[in-house]
């Protein structure tokens, strides 16, 4: 037998699924590995979680404002009490494809690498997209319990039970390791602050999601009120989920690009509906000996710019009659902004009436609301006083 001091010095490296070492197979991993150990249970927990987090939040984010510009029954479905909760499950699948996605072109996640976690192949080579792909698919069924709160309790606490005894989670078998390396007090201070303040957003986000839930289904429940023009005295009946402000000149200035005043004899009456989707505007200027044509091109150059004078008049308008007065209605839409703008511009007893349609993408989403409000305000402008007070 060599003696101590003439026999060559042999690598270890951990299995992975308990403390026990083995020696080094010549070819095999680096010799580095030597200073790896099986990760924890809690260090793994901890890394899962804040990158199944944010990788879920970017994915609901990104596809959520897409959904949000083009479908309106997406919207509406995000009104119900667990709408985005359970859109935030959906996006789950897709948050996993992008975590094997950074894995495989960075070779880890944030919170892995800040916890000194790596995932690699029992052969210890680094795993393919395919194969961190259906990892996660495992990840996601018999780690996280589908993202179900009450199921996902069950399957992480049987996940933490087979590493405690030394088994390899289920999701992993006898393919692939998460080892782990010491880091220092920074990186895990770093880790620390990044974990709560996700964890903080989350909660955050999630109160005021309920918040939000709960006042849309009082306003839903909500009979409509009733709104007096200040300037005929016909009342109209309004719907709830729709707040109505008294737009002062200095407002007016600031819509007009604020080089301008209010015009003389100028009232205006804003409508904004819960959510900021869309935004009715009813204003009345005096006519000042001017012709219905002279206020349309004013209107389209002051109020809205180059771009609507461009698009709605007079030329992308129509005049005509409406309820028996000299009307001009044009739309502009889509060329210069995603707003979809409608204006109507009726000539009353020496007075320029003007009602404004202004609704974010997808429009169907407020049309109803939009169309229905627009038809009071005419209602409280050309209605007599008597027979609005019996609406």
């Amino acid at each position: 037998m060599q003696r101590f001091d003439q026999q060559k010095p042999v690598l270890f490296r951990g299995t992975g699924f308990g403390t026990g070492l083995e020696p080094a197979r010549p070819g095999g991993p680096p010799p580095e590995l030597a200073l790896d150990w099986k990760a924890g249970a809690w260090a793994r927990w901890c890394a899962r979680s804040f990158d199944v987090w944010w990788e879920t939040a970017l994915v609901a984010t990104l596809l959520g404002l897409l959904l949000c510009r083009h479908s309106p029954v997406f919207l509406q479905w995000l009104e119900t009490p667990f709408g985005w909760k359970l859109f935030g499950l959906a996006c789950i699948p897709a948050g996993l494809l992008l975590d094997a996605l950074l894995h495989t072109v960075v070779g880890n996640t944030p919170g892995k690498a800040l916890l000194g976690l790596r995932l690699e192949r029992a052969d210890g080579c680094h795993p393919v997209l395919s194969e961190l792909a259906r990892r996660n698919a495992r990840l996601w069924c018999s780690g996280l319990g589908l993202g179900l709160p009450l199921f996902s309790l069950f399957t992480m606490a049987r996940q933490a039970l087979r590493l405690r005894k030394d088994l390899p989670a289920s999701y992993d078998g006898a393919l692939y390791l998460v080892r782990a390396r010491p880091v220092g007090r920074l990186r895990k201070a770093v880790f620390g602050a990044a974990f709560c303040s996700l964890f903080l957003l989350i909660v955050a986000l999630d109160a005021a999601d309920r918040q939000d839930a709960r006042e849309i289904a009082e306003l839903k429940a909500a009979p409509p009120y009733g709104w007096t023009n200040p300037l005929t005295g016909n009342r109209v009946l309004v719907a709830p989920q729709w707040l109505a402000q008294d737009a002062g000149a200095e407002d007016e200035g600031e819509e007009g690009g604020g080089d301008r005043g209010a015009a003389p004899g100028r009232a205006r009456y804003r409508f904004t509906l819960h959510g900021g989707h869309a935004v009715v505007l009813l204003s009345m200027e005096a006519q000042d000996g001017r012709s219905l044509r002279e206020h349309v091109r004013a209107h389209a150059q002051q109020d809205h710019g180059v771009a609507l004078a461009d698009e709605a008049a007079p030329a992308g308008g129509r005049y005509g009659m409406f309820r028996g007065y000299p009307s001009w209605a044009g739309m502009a839409e889509g060329r210069h902004s995603a707003l979809r703008v409608q204006t109507r511009i009726v000539a009353v007893d020496g007075r320029f009436w003007r009602v404004e349609l202004l609704q974010s993408p997808p429009a169907a989403y407020t049309d109803d609301l939009v169309q229905a409000l627009g038809q009071a305000l005419w209602d409280s402008v050309l209605t007599a006083p008597d027979a609005a007070a019996g609406k």
